[in-house]
């Protein structure tokens, strides 16, 4: 099988991460690029042979495309999304899914135009895979198989500590060692345009959380740290490509995994290549993507419950939506 990809959104991500690591798949073929400013569709069609455009529209009209890839700011994410899924593509998406003020102020607002997203996804009845390359990470992936093979035992606390930068990815990440996020209170302090914000959660097992995020910490320094705390042990993650340590409670070992600081950037970039291939893999063999709408909404869903609770001064419960008929 073979698979015709347009892409929308020719910025830097675009151009330096998404297009590359398409065009590394085999049997993936970048025939369209479509961006407001011309040089900036121009630039990457040229770099693949493809033919460019300014009028998402004309794409979608012109080109007979398999598969759409969204990388548009998250500030005018949506409305590319339905188009694309309202002429029946597949879509592929940077997170998060919306942000109309940006990724650091996802509001109520935010979640409404999710689930408009997800109403067509539905409709249109095709795969829809977003970037929450940060699963793909070692670290990420040792974490999850610690949990998913007993090792760590029930997880009981999880504890979230990051750059707002990271934020999508720390929720997306809680979720998916943790399982669903039932109800949080949550505070908030700073300017608007990116506030400090601190939550605790209760999780669907019965476990509990804490997520805290800031911009407040140095490009130079660990932008993340999560710990799970299990009935067997308690492990940490240190930065996405940083150090690993798994604490077990029946011995004194110690167990610990780094990387050098100078493979950080190849492996960061590696994260983008996995997480595409694994949606591109999905689509050609007809399964589920690993990572789909869903887990798109379900991230907006805690992120806009945050302010919501700040403002409200108390718990919100987060409902996980699903559309009707």
């Amino acid at each position: 099988m073979s698979l015709r990809v347009g892409i929308v959104g020719c910025g830097n991500v675009a151009m330096n991460r998404h297009a590359p690591a398409f065009a590394k798949i085999e049997g993936v073929e970048i025939v369209a690029a479509c961006d407001l400013v011309e040089e900036k569709a121009r630039a990457l069609a040229s770099r693949y042979g493809a033919r460019w455009y300014t009028n998402l529209d004309e794409m979608l009209e012109k080109e007979e495309l398999d598969l759409v890839d969204v990388v548009t700011r998250e500030t005018d994410r949506a409305e590319p999304l339905i188009k694309c899924l309202r002429a029946g593509k597949h879509v592929f998406c940077e997170k998060p899914l919306v942000g109309k003020k940006g990724q650091f102020c996802v509001d109520e607002g935010d979640l409404e135009e999710a689930r408009r997203v997800i109403d067509e996804w539905v409709r249109a009845g095709t795969s829809f895979g977003i970037n929450f390359n940060y699963r793909t990470a070692p670290h990420a992936v040792k974490l999850k198989r610690l949990i998913d093979e007993g090792e760590l035992g029930e997880p009981v606390l999880i504890n979230v500590f990051a750059h707002l930068a990271c934020w999508s990815h720390v929720i997306d990440l809680m979720r998916w060692f943790n399982g669903e996020v039932e109800e949080l209170t949550a505070y908030m302090s700073g300017p608007e345009h990116a506030r400090d914000r601190s939550a605790t959660l209760r999780f669907g097992n019965g476990s509990i959380g804490t997520l805290v995020g800031t911009v407040r910490l140095g490009w130079h320094h660990p932008l993340l740290r999560i710990e799970v705390v299990g009935t067997r042990g308690r492990a940490v993650i240190e930065d996405l490509c940083g150090s690993f340590t798994f604490y077990p409670s029946d011995r004194r070992e110690v167990i610990s995994w780094s990387q050098p600081v100078e493979s950080w950037r190849a492996e960061f970039a590696l994260t983008f290549e996995r997480s595409i291939r694994n949606f591109v893999s999905a689509l050609m063999e007809g399964r589920e993507p690993p990572v789909t709408g869903w887990d798109a909404l379900r991230e907006i869903e805690i992120d806009a419950a945050i302010p919501i609770s700040a403002r409200r001064g108390g718990p919100v419960r987060i409902e996980h939506y699903r559309p009707q008929g």
